[in-house]
């Protein structure tokens, strides 16, 4: 009988359930959408109760496909950044506070007071605001007392469903950890100093084991309830972001890789924390202590995509809605446009913050932008621009990045690159290879099965899994006349910010 290795991947608002062999290789998946409850107020609300059942059903469907004995250890990754308060028995208190959840901004000047925006970031790695559990716990505390007083424990998503299916609660592993504003970079510990500062009770927070360790195994309800057999082992797994890392194949001090997706990030393996002086980047640990990812994440990369798809790609998107041009997509159709437009996109820029921007110019009230548009250019020019942009926005990361130690190449991952223009562009502007493996929507899924296989004895550690799966890449070089232009565009791109980074605000008043 084979041995295969199941993974769940729990994200922002789909999860996917996938099994893979020794190899790496994607035997069966399923897929399973829940929603987010989005109010004014910067409210973002999930129930843990439609992440686990998303769980039941993908499991369901997988194990017809694979037989659940072959199954030889199930992990998970999720969404990170969120707060889950659960009782002592494991009820959830509250509906889960999502990454997104900025609600309690307005408690940010009162947390700086007690400890500088400066030593939160040296002591966490982090530039710490309303996306992170800190102040989330903070306004539960303060708006929700009876909750906060009740919860046993405040955990993250994949915790939660690490508890349903083992019965084990109060873990989480050091990636998960280590992006809570309450976690000692360095140290990889909680920070006993910020704990007592913010009156946060250390046994509220779960313990911290490395992403492949055992968490226990498929107690009988939770194997009645997907099919898988009772007993089987289930690790602990990591956030998204440290399993996509791995997933990628970034498992060494200097392997690099971007991930583009919705949003976009750009990330280097370290040994150590990267403490940027201007606070541009970010730091979390990767599936054991002591290891590290330094990264920056833009706001809106395949979402801006999406939107100018949406926005001048009309024509294209009816004729597929109506099965018209032989059953083309939208977006094969925008590619074949997009192939014959010169470096450039005719001398036209856009910047991609459409819901602010993250790394590295941490600005919310920037917005996205035209510049340079004349009666000639063409809706694929508009659209071509876009995806500069975005690849601009990318190496504006990189840049960060860069100074603590040169980059060769990258690996790229997620959606975005099964475009072949796009991969041409982001080569271009990175002036990097990029290698971009075939299965480039499994990394986060694959990363989490890996860490499932070196519990299940399939792999030594994260070096050795990493040698053992099949990586068909497609490597793309930078193109020397694409090279050239970006030079230049990237200059003018973050000149144009510079430039307009103090209007942005006054925006506001021309709302009606």
């Amino acid at each position: 009988m084979s041995a295969y290795l199941m993974a769940h991947d729990l994200g922002t608002s789909s999860h996917k359930c996938s099994v893979f062999d020794a190899e790496g290789r994607l035997v069966a998946a399923a897929a399973a959408v829940y929603p987010t409850q989005l109010r004014s107020g910067g409210e973002a609300e999930q129930q843990p109760a439609d992440w686990w059942d998303a769980v039941v059903r993908t499991t369901r469907q997988v194990l017809e496909q694979v037989d659940a004995a072959s199954v030889q250890a199930v992990a998970f990754g999720a969404h990170m950044m969120g707060v889950v308060a659960v009782d002592g028995c494991g009820e959830v208190l509250h509906p889960a506070l999502i990454h997104a959840d900025t609600r309690s901004a307005a408690l940010e000047p009162a947390m700086f007071e007690r400890i500088g925006e400066q030593q939160l970031y040296a002591l966490t790695g982090n530039r710490i605001d309303s996306h992170y559990p800190l102040p989330k716990l903070l306004w539960l505390r303060e708006n929700r007392p009876d909750v906060y007083r009740r919860a046993a424990y405040f955990i993250q998503a994949k915790d939660y469903l690490v508890f349903r299916m083992t019965g084990r609660l109060g873990t989480t592993d050091y990636s998960d950890a280590s992006l809570t504003g309450l976690f000692d970079i360095r140290a990889c510990r909680w920070a006993d100093d910020l704990l007592a500062e913010f009156a946060v009770p250390r046994d509220r927070l779960p313990d911290i084991l490395p992403s492949s360790e055992l968490a226990g195994r498929v107690i009988p309800e939770a194997a009645a309830a997907t099919g898988l057999l009772a007993g089987t082992p289930v690790v602990i797994g990591g956030g998204d972001g440290s399993c996509a890392a791995l997933g990628a194949g970034a498992v060494r001090p200097g392997d690099a890789y971007v991930y583009l997706g919705t949003t976009a990030w750009v990330s280097r393996t370290t040994a150590e924390p990267v403490i940027d002086e201007e606070r541009r980047i970010f730091n979390m640990c990767g599936p054991e202590a002591h290891s590290y990812n330094a990264l920056g994440t833009m706001q809106t990369a395949g979402a801006a995509y999406e939107w100018a798809v949406r926005s001048f790609a009309a024509k294209e998107l009816a004729d597929a809605e109506a099965g018209r041009e032989g059953g083309i997509s939208p977006y094969e159709a925008a590619e074949r446009e997009l192939r014959g437009l010169p470096w450039g996109a005719n001398g036209l820029l856009f910047h991609p913050y459409l819901m602010g921007e993250r790394s590295p110019v941490w600005d919310k009230d920037a917005r996205g932008t035209f510049f340079g548009l004349g009666i000639g250019h063409t809706r694929f020019d508009m659209l071509r621009a876009v995806m500069e942009g975005i690849s601009y926005a990318l190496l504006s990361i990189a840049e960060a990045l860069e100074p603590s130690a040169p980059i060769d190449r990258y690996t790229v991952i997620g959606g975005g690159m099964r475009s072949a223009v796009w991969r041409s562009v982001l080569a271009s502007a990175l002036g990097k290879p990029i290698a971009v493996p075939s299965q480039t929507g499994e990394a986060t899924s694959l990363g989490a099965a890996m860490s499932a296989g070196i519990a299940a004895g399939m792999y030594e550690d994260y070096s050795d899994a990493a040698a053992k799966l099949r990586r068909d890449l497609q490597t793309t070089l930078p193109d020397s006349e694409g090279r050239r232009v970006y030079e230049e565009g990237y200059r003018q791109y973050k000149r144009l910010y510079e430039v307009l980074r103090e209007r942005y605000g006054a925006l506001e008043r021309l709302r009606a």
